[in-house]
């Protein structure tokens, strides 16, 4: 059975022995030495303080809005898709005052119109978006431009980009971004991972294991101040090695050519806009999303279906982990020839 989700991934057997050992106590030097080593490959991944807390990209998300908004404060949140509009949930659930920006499923608003929004509302806190919309299958290619007009609204930049990085590159400095271990990381799930750029800010409670600021306050010692996900510690430090070997630019390409066979040949409607098609998971329309996903996993490939909106009338196939173009061509003849009856 081969993975082709949006995650977990299928992970490379490698990294599955890296993981599949004896956790050591975290208090030992053995450890903090292996800490320590996928903290530093981590900062070559994105600009910024790695912080890894046990969870997901849920809990990641969660930790940054919780760390950086307070109750009443303006939030201008972008959405194209399930996960922006569970990124919102989440900044309602602090109590922020949040101004949804939206022009449809798979659609990234242009920067004028953020831009325009926040000269509009002033005294806006941050710009919340997800980078890589796992929900539709759209990236959001923006970030340049928006991390200058935050600056100029003297707004913070907070992104989710659990299925995005480091297969969709982040390359300017972000306040914050939340991901997770088990996509384009190639590690199993239970690491919530951000990368910190700017101190936490709250005002308010956040709860014992969403604290970034205690979590800070060990760091410098290779600690954290709670138990961490050890075995997804090890599985980093050896999917990291392979990502970091390949190159960035090259790791990215590789899912690139992925994505792009099966825009250019799968007989579906992609859902994202040509403009912002995603290259770690791909979305397409079609009436026979239960069937499609049913043949497939009889044929031994799994994909998955679509979420909140379009859950019935979408289907989406992830190109991250240990997946062949040769996968991706056995999956699109299936495809083609179901769809062709």
């Amino acid at each position: 059975m081969k993975l082709l989700t949006p995650g977990p991934v299928q992970i490379p057997s490698e990294v599955i022995k890296a993981f599949g050992r004896q956790p050591l106590f975290h208090k030992l030097q053995e450890f903090k030495d292996v800490f320590r080593d996928v903290l530093e490959k981590l900062s070559k991944v994105v600009p910024g303080t790695p912080i890894i807390l046990p969870g997901t990209g849920t809990l990641a998300v969660d930790t940054m809005v919780y760390n950086y908004v307070n109750p009443g404060e303006k939030v201008i949140a972008l959405t194209y898709g399930e996960f922006g509009d569970r990124l919102i949930e989440s900044l309602e659930s602090r109590g922020a005052k949040v101004f949804k920006l939206s022009i449809g499923i798979g659609k990234v608003p242009p920067p004028d119109m953020v831009e325009d929004l926040g000269k509009r509302l002033g005294d806006v806190v941050a710009i919340a978006l997800v980078h890589n919309e796992t929900g539709a299958g759209c990236v959001n290619r923006y970030l340049d431009k928006l991390r200058n007009i935050a600056s100029s609204l003297g707004a913070l930049l907070l992104i989710d980009s659990v299925s995005g990085i480091p297969a969709e590159p982040i390359s300017c400095d972000v306040d914050v971004v939340a991901t997770a271990s088990h996509k384009a990381f190639l590690a199993p799930p239970g690491g919530a991972i951000l990368f910190i750029n700017t101190e936490p800010r709250t005002k308010y409670p956040v709860p014992r294991s969403m604290n970034l600021s205690k979590f800070l306050e060990r760091i410098k010692d290779y600690e954290t101040p709670y138990t961490p996900p050890i075995n997804v510690v090890y599985g980093l430090s050896t999917s990291l090695d392979y990502i970091l070997g390949m190159g960035l630019e090259n790791y990215y390409e590789i899912h690139r050519v992925r994505a792009e066979y099966l825009y250019s040949n799968l007989r579906l409607t992609p859902v994202a806009e040509s403009s912002c098609r995603s290259y770690t998971v791909t979305a397409f329309y079609t009436s026979s999303a239960k069937e499609i996903v049913d043949m497939l996993r009889g044929c031994g490939y799994v994909i998955a279906s679509g979420v909140g909106s379009i859950k019935d009338i979408s289907i989406r196939i992830g190109v991250m982990g240990d997946v062949s173009i040769e996968d991706l061509k056995v999956v699109t003849e299936l495809v083609n020839e179901y769809v062709g009856k």
